[in-house]
Order: C-alpha cells, then structure tokens, then sequence
C-alpha cells in the first residue's frame, strides 16, 4: 500500500484532517517520546494512518490536540496499536484520556503463537515478509528539524498497521480467539488500570518489614517526597533521589549532617541540600491515611519449600496449556503475577483468573492454584500419579 505522507505542524491544518479521519471506523497510531529526561516525558510525534494517508504530527508546535483525543476516546473508531500500553499511560499521564475500542497487534499475536511480547518488526517479517530498519529507537525525538531518516522510521512503525490487524484478526477468528483478544485490550478502557498505587514503592521495598514503626513512616514519606520533587521541578526521580541512597537516608537523617559525613555512598551535594527537608519528613505523628496503609500493609510470608514447589509444579502445566494452545505464557499468566500468588502476598488480583485464562486453563487446574493445597507426588511403575489435598 501507497501512503500519502503528511506533516502536520500547524493548529488550523491537524484540526482539519481530524475532523476528517473522525469519520473513519479505524485508525493506526504510535508516539514518539522522551522520558529520561523529565519527570512527566515529553510527547514528541504522534503518527496515525488511515486508509489512504499517514500523518506525523509535530506535538512540540501543535499545543491543542484535543481533536485527536477525541477520536482515542471515541468508540466508534476503532484503534490499532503495538504495544500501546505505553502510549495510553502517556496520553493517561499528560490528558487523562481513557482510550476506547482497542485493538493491540502485540496482544493479538500472544493468542496465535508468538512470545509475549513480541517485538514490531518480529511480527512484521513473519505476517506480512517486510524487513524493518531498527535504529530508528535511538532518533533524538525532541530535535527540531527532525532527521529525515527518523522520519521514515516513524512512518514505518504505522505503516504495517493496518496489514497486521488483518492477517492477525484472521487467525484469532480461525482459532476462536476474538473475544480473548478483545477482552485482553478492555482493560485499557478503563481508568483504574492508569492508576498507581501511591505507596506502590513502599511495597516493592521487602525491609520494610525490618523496620521500626516510626521508620516505615518515614520511608512512605520519602517515596512520596521523592516523587513530588520531581514533578516539582519535571526532573526523574532518580536525579532527585537515587534508589540505592534511600536506606542510607534511612538511617542517617535522624542524627543530621553529622550521620552523612562518615559516609561515602551518597554525594554531599545531595545531603546538604535536601537534610533539612528529610528532617522534616521524620516529624509528626502518623497520618489517617498512613496508619491506615500500615495495618493493611501484607505481613511477610514464612518460607514455605512446600508450597512453592507445588505452585511451581502447577505453573508447569499452565505452561503446557499454554503450548499445547499456541499461546503465550506470559500472556496468560504473567510471572509478577504468578510471584505474587506463589508467595501468598495479599495483593495478588484473583480476576487475572478469570475470563479466557480460566476457560484455557480449565476449571481444576484454577482450583488447584487459589486452593494453595499440597501435592502429594506418588509412582506406579512408570505412572507417575499426581494428587492435591487442601
């Protein structure tokens, strides 16, 4: 297919082609950004393709894009992405735009076949027997004029687009999978799946079970620190704070300037200019809020040999479902996730299964995995038979 190339760098012009392409049953789009830089990354390039046309639209000069968001939004248009997680957190981040009727070539391709996830290209050469350029993902997005050859490698990652929700819907139509498929992007489409747990790094810190009371008040606190001065000044959380320093914080606030003196790990000008913020941070009973995080907070769970080998036996065999289905393991039960219910934390979201992965997995081997039961593992000559008692 022939595509007509545009670059849209004025208000008056992208207004004009959405309000064209609104009326379109699908769209294909990517985004280009930077995120290393800024606390918030910067939206450099939208590229969207339709039927005829593809557009690449200069974020950095075009200061309302409310047009397009329309259309994110709209169900009536149908989305096609790669990995489109990705662009919907940014659009999330920056708009607060909840995308609607979503179709992600990465997740199709998990339903018939292909490791999840899978890259671009990968399923580009395989589907459709086009080869793409990869050096495309170093291009300086933020670089006005924008080098050509970035250009033509953003052109390319909307240009198979199209190809690929074709071939890729065929298959998931002859395999039975559209509604596995469909349900796995609804999850988009709501915005509690944009929502971050503002304590989430505290629960990712596994001392903080080692911790004083009045410490782990303080290390909630200095996440949240953290993170605020970095959308303060639109600077990554770790320019602010590195996470390796967090446990010398920790431990040296409370004697001041003096307890950072004798250590060498973390840069001086780092301590004397935030030491009397962490001070600070230290003071003060605890909040509602973080009394309340606290008591709810997982208690740490006693090793157990037992029920970790048997929830890794059991993830064996919803590997060999996986296998025998032709569909991506990760996909179906993603390894944070199977962690979280191999350790019994309280967190773990017993929907993941539910819907197609209980329908895949079947009935009994669902069982098995939330009932937490043992394995008792017998032989019969060259029979080896299997058993789960609660």
């Amino acid at each position: 297919m022939d595509y007509q190339i545009h670059f849209l760098e004025k208000q008056q012009a992208f207004d004009t082609v959405m309000a064209s392409i609104a009326q379109s049953e699908w769209i294909g789009f990517d985004t280009e950004f930077v995120g290393e830089k800024t606390y918030v990354p910067a939206l450099c390039l939208i590229q969207i393709v339709t039927a005829t046309d593809i557009y690449l639209v200069d974020t950095l000069h075009i200061a309302d894009l409310s047009s397009f968001l329309a259309i994110v939004v709209d169900p009536a248009v149908l989305k096609i992405t790669h990995a489109g997680d990705n662009d919907y957190r940014l659009l999330y981040t920056l708009f607060g735009t909840v995308p609607q009727n979503t179709f992600d070539t990465q997740i199709a391709a998990g339903f018939v076949g292909y490791n999840y996830p899978a890259g671009f290209g990968k399923i580009v050469e395989k589907e459709l027997r086009v080869n793409l350029a990869k050096s495309h993902t170093v291009a300086d997005w933020e670089a006005r004029p924008i080098d050509p050859k970035a250009l033509s490698y953003a052109v390319e990652d909307v240009k198979y687009l199209p190809g690929l929700h074709h071939k890729l819907t065929q298959k998931l139509r002859k395999h039975k999978r559209e509604s596995w498929a469909r349900e796995e992007n609804r999850k988009w489409e709501a915005a509690s799946f944009y929502q971050v747990d503002p304590y989430k790094e505290v629960l990712a810190n596994e001392y903080i079970h080692q911790l004083e009371y009045k410490d782990k008040i303080f290390l909630m606190r200095l996440f949240v620190w953290r993170r605020e001065k970095a959308a303060e000044f639109n600077i990554p959380k770790e320019t602010v704070l590195q996470s390796r320093h967090v446990s010398t914080v920790l431990r040296a606030t409370k004697d001041g300037p003096s307890g950072f003196k004798s250590n060498r790990t973390l840069p001086e000008g780092i301590w004397r200019k935030y030491v009397s913020d962490w001070q600070e941070l230290i003071k003060g009973p605890a909040t509602e809020r973080e009394r309340a995080f606290l008591e709810g907070l997982p208690k740490p769970i006693p090793e157990d040999p037992e029920r970790e080998w048997t929830m890794e036996l059991l993830y064996h065999f919803v590997k060999k479902q996986c296998i025998e289905h032709e569909i991506s393991a990760a996909l179906l039960f993603p390894k944070g996730d199977f962690n979280k219910l191999k350790a019994g934390h309280g967190d773990f979201d017993p929907a993941i299964l539910q819907g197609w992965r209980a329908e895949l997995m079947g009935a009994k081997l669902v069982e098995w995995l939330t009932s937490g039961g043992k394995i008792n593992l017998g032989w019969d000559g060259d029979v080896c038979n299997l058993t789960m008692h609660p």
